[in-house]
């Protein structure tokens, strides 16, 4: 189950606030509940508010998993079972998500109750599972007491526990000379079927999730148990591309914030889940931000992710549709600015603006709202090009060879500070 609207009646600056969370007209989803959400906006609009106010609502409904009543009304308020007056919740604080399809939609309040529209029986109506995640654990240590580890510690634990004893009892055979090669070879035998029928959960964690994105840092996870103390064997160790082990203490802020908040998802598997993600562009770098929405979102299973940003690159990897940007009204309240001409309606094809196909300036410019495309530094160099340009076109062979030469350079050289294209001949 994924959201589909969202409706705040009065909460901080959120007022009679309402959010539209499915595919537009013409898209081939349309009507459907997004798949990923991007929200942008000047600081204090209220980003992360959204993802804690989103959290909260669907947090209330963590006891209330079931429902099974035959439907007398077209609208149905339950709380475990109970019916509730309708009319004591209009007006109030509400998500709304599709269930099994956009026809079974339900309304969940922010104390727990729930309304659905359905003309037939609805029973055992779950509710999605939230799970938020913050990316600002890079001050954290890999072998910390973080969200997950135990989970993680115990897999890994008793499968390198059994490893080792496999290693140690083939190991004892060799060692006594008199013992046939034929139980040795068949010991080598079960240790190998061990190994091929059983999830590696290293080898789980270092292909499928961790080294997709790692080896754009030169790293990886090491597979193979680097066994010198008893604490290796509940350790996750992380090397060079070349074998070299890096300490946890030398791992770049930006490292750690990928790998501990991918740990979450690949110690949870979470499938229908509402997954919300405050700053994941957090000490990374631009080439590791343009690909770290689509990462998070190929390590799960029929989720829905809420990401709340500052970054250009991070939003321009969603289609416009997508993007929820928070703006001030005069008192004080925010609104959702729309992308596409109102006139015509909400359709693929009404869309003024798409971030994935701006430039980076652009996106600062049209999403973020800067209001000059560059620095008062740039400008002032922008204004003595154009004069050094200008002069040049009205020397007409008034100046030496040598004087023309020297602006042709001065020109030149600032062009290229600039990264100013120019025709050398005009």
């Amino acid at each position: 189950m994924k959201v589909k609207s969202l409706f705040i009646k009065d909460y901080n600056q959120f007022k009679d606030f309402e959010l539209d969370l499915t595919y537009p007209a013409g898209h081939p989803k349309t009507g459907q509940p997004l798949d990923k959400v991007c929200i942008i906006g000047q600081s204090g609009t209220g980003k992360t508010t959204l993802l804690n106010k989103i959290q909260k609502i669907y947090s209330s409904n963590v006891a209330k998993a079931f429902y099974s009543h035959p439907i007398t009304k077209s609208e149905h308020i339950a709380n475990n079972g109970q019916q509730i007056k309708y009319e004591d919740y209009i007006d109030k604080s509400y998500i709304q998500y599709a269930a099994n399809s956009i026809d079974n939609d339900l309304k969940s309040y922010e104390n727990g109750h729930f309304i659905y529209k359905n003309g037939e029986q609805l029973s055992k109506v779950g509710y999605p599972q939230t799970k938020f995640i913050e990316a600002n654990a890079g001050n954290k240590d890999l072998g910390s007491k973080i969200d997950y580890w135990d989970t993680i510690v115990k897999d890994i634990v008793n499968f390198r526990e059994k490893e080792i004893q496999y290693k140690l009892e083939i190991a004892e055979l060799v060692i006594i000379q008199e013992n046939p090669t034929e139980i040795i070879q068949e010991k080598l035998q079960n240790y190998n079927q061990w190994v091929d029928g059983i999830l590696n959960p290293i080898k789980d964690l270092s292909e499928n999730y961790l080294d997709k994105i790692l080896i754009n840092f030169n790293l990886r996870v090491r597979q193979n148990l680097d066994f010198k103390k008893t604490e290796d064997i509940a350790t996750i160790k992380i090397e060079t591309l070349n074998g070299i082990e890096v300490p946890n203490a030398l791992l770049s802020t930006g490292t750690k914030q990928i790998i501990l908040t991918t740990l979450p998802l690949y110690a949870s598997k979470p499938e229908n889940t509402i997954i919300l993600f405050d700053e994941p562009e957090r000490s990374l770098y631009p080439d590791i931000q343009v690909l770290i929405v689509d990462f998070y979102i190929k390590l799960v299973k029929d989720c829905q992710f809420f990401f709340a940003t500052h970054s250009p690159l991070i939003a321009s990897c969603f289609e416009p549709w997508e993007i929820v940007e928070l703006k001030f009204n005069p008192d004080g309240s925010v609104y959702r600015e729309l992308y596409y001409d109102v006139e015509k309606g909400n359709h693929v094809d009404n869309y003024t603006i798409d971030p994935r196909y701006l430039r980076w300036d652009s996106i600062l410019t049209r999403l973020f709202d800067l209001d000059k495309d560059s620095n008062e530094a740039r400008t002032r160099k922008l204004m003595e090009i154009a004069a050094l340009r200008s002069k040049l076109q009205k020397a007409n062979g008034k100046l030496s060879p040598e004087e023309m030469q020297k602006l042709q350079t001065q020109f030149e050289k600032l062009a290229e500070l600039l990264d100013w294209e120019y025709d050398a001949k005009n």
